[in-house]
């Protein structure tokens, strides 16, 4: 049988993780998107960011990243995060990122496949 504090603490401890799951499970429906700032040349590297544009170029990279050209933006898709089926000339996607600085220009580099939105799927 717990003690009246026993009781208490217990209480407590329920009711901090169904405060931090329920936190964790809003975040997590919510997305990127809610946190991400629109692509611009002038952010600064490691900062959250999203392009939507039309693929207008994909090149396959060694080790099976790709490089595609989004709105504009050059897009790194390392091996790990390329979706099924891959981005193809012509789609219209949203991506979310981190900004980084490669060969002195920036670009967006994505970290999962659920990163890569195609629109016409929303």
């Amino acid at each position: 049988m717990l003690m009246p504090q026993e009781r208490r603490a217990l209480l407590l401890l329920v009711g901090v993780f169904a405060v931090v799951a329920v936190g964790a499970a809003l975040l997590e429906n919510l997305g990127p998107g809610a946190f991400a700032a629109p692509f611009s040349p002038t952010l600064s590297d490691g900062t959250l960011a999203s392009v939507r544009g039309t693929v207008e170029d994909v090149v396959p990279a060694n080790g099976g990243h790709l490089i595609c050209r989004i709105g504009g933006v050059r897009v790194f898709v390392p091996a790990s995060a390329v979706p099924e089926p891959a981005p193809q000339k012509g789609e219209l996607l949203q991506c979310y990122g981190v900004v980084s600085t490669y060969a002195g220009a920036k670009e967006l580099t994505l970290r999962d496949a659920r990163d890569l939105v195609r629109v016409d799927q929303e």
